[in-house]
């Protein structure tokens, strides 16, 4: 570097000037990000605002208001899905729909050794390939406690299909204490996303395979893996209402593994309020 004389600057004051720009540009680009926060936050407060008004608005007359005639789950993504008279939210949507899922593994090439951790080792299956996965029944989560001393909490999903004998069946635990500690993880590709799931066992994934080998002798490699409680998967940003954004930092919804966007308890109100209005 030189000074506008044209002298050599010093080794340790170009150091320090670099460190200078080097800090200036961080401290704009950490401004410019709480800048885009602090707007999203104010942005989410109003929205919300708004949607409580119209919320109450709307209760005032009862005979526009849009009804709720069924409300149904998949305790596994593409699965029969389960009727239920009522149901609760949890931070990924309707409680216990769509934790689990059906996966096969990516072949895998030389180089694909070395890719870092976040790279798929399973892809999401479906009745898109395999229609015979609609034969497949998984009954809504069941909590028990286990006989004995230890008196063990599980959450148990049954699974049954049509194309195999009526006494056919398999019983799986997906209670949290209990998938937490599934040695067996993968990352998992849906759709655009990679999320990190737990195996359940050689049991269920050779149930499910009597069905999928059906549609195709190779689809017996199928595996059922569930959603880890601590993985997080956020919904695109580009389809999340600001009133859909949840906490008081107005973060975007988690999406567990739907296709898409879940049905979360801000944003039924959010639809349920668009519709009595403005449909």
């Amino acid at each position: 570097f030189r000074s506008k004389s044209g002298t050599m600057l010093p080794p340790t004051l170009v150091s320090v000037l670099v460190a200078f720009l080097a800090a200036t540009l961080g401290t704009l680009v950490l401004n410019n990000k709480f800048r885009q926060k602090l707007k999203t936050i104010v942005n989410a407060v109003k929205s919300r605002r708004q949607l409580d008004e119209l919320a109450a608005t709307s209760t005032r007359n009862y005979d526009n208001l849009p009804q709720v005639s069924a409300i149904f789950i998949h305790p596994i993504k593409s699965l029969r899905a389960v009727s239920l008279s009522e149901t609760k939210f949890d931070e990924h949507g309707l409680k216990a729909d769509r934790r689990l899922m059906i996966v096969r593994p990516i072949p895998r090439s030389a180089s694909s050794y070395f890719v870092g951790k976040n790279k798929a080792t399973h892809r999401f299956f479906t009745q898109r390939q395999s229609p015979s996965l609609a034969t497949i029944e998984a009954s809504e989560p069941v909590e028990i406690t286990a006989s004995g001393g230890d008196g063990e909490k599980k959450l148990i999903i049954k699974l049954s299909s049509s194309l195999l004998p009526q006494d056919e069946h398999v019983m799986i635990n997906v209670h949290p204490e209990f998938t937490r500690q599934l040695p067996i993880r993968y990352q998992a590709g849906l759709w655009s996303d990679t999320v990190e799931v737990a195996d359940l066992g050689d049991e269920v994934a050779e149930f499910v395979a009597k069905v999928t080998s059906r549609d195709d002798e190779s689809y017996k490699d199928v595996r059922v893996v569930v959603i880890l409680k601590s993985t997080v998967r956020e919904v695109n940003e580009r389809y999340c209402p600001d009133a859909a954004r949840v906490g008081m930092l107005a973060n975007l919804p988690q999406g567990g593994l739907t296709d898409g966007f879940p049905v979360s308890r801000r944003f039924f109100i959010y639809r349920f309020v668009c519709v009595a209005f403005f449909v």
